[in-house]
């Protein structure tokens, strides 16, 4: 293969990498409230209007589901991010550069058992999501930190581009 199209197809991986990182749910997702705090998720309250949900664990996810999309956030307080997947593979892609060890706090839904409704089939998700931790030496928080992830409160679903 020639250094040209080498060089086309990194840029596009390149672009196709950052295309994840960019802000799929409201603006206010990766920025920074009054008492320094990164917010990792934005929920609609209805007439309360949308509540910002801030990380106060050193890392946290957030999985919304929609019925044909999902959405994936991964916060990392040190460094006040949040990067945000629709791609359960790339979103794992991203836990490996969480330090071996680390302890992930899941910003779950209320009064809904962890993982509650988010695929069909909600278990095999959490056993996955799980193992896939294990495998990458991160530990799961024992008790998830609560928030909204419900459909009618989630982001809305990406635009189509």
């Amino acid at each position: 293969m020639s250094n040209h199209l080498i060089a086309i197809a990194w840029c596009l991986l390149a672009v196709l990498a950052r295309a994840d990182d960019q802000k799929k749910s409201d603006a206010l997702v990766g920025t920074v409230d009054t008492s320094g705090r990164v917010i990792l998720h934005v929920f609609d309250a209805g007439e309360g209007g949308k509540r910002p949900a801030a990380l106060t664990s050193d890392f946290g996810i957030v999985m919304c589901r929609h019925a044909d999309w999902v959405l994936f956030s991964l916060g990392d307080r040190a460094k006040k991010t949040v990067r945000e997947f629709t791609s359960y593979d790339r979103f794992l892609e991203a836990l490996e550069t969480i330090p071996k060890g680390s302890t992930i706090t899941i910003y779950d839904r209320c009064l809904m058992p962890t993982f509650y409704d988010f695929y069909p089939v909600h278990g095999e998700l959490y056993d996955k999501f799980e193992k896939d931790c294990k495998d990458r030496g991160l530990k799961l928080a024992e008790n998830p930190k609560i928030t909204c992830t419900c459909p009618d409160a989630a982001p809305a679903p990406p635009k189509k581009q």
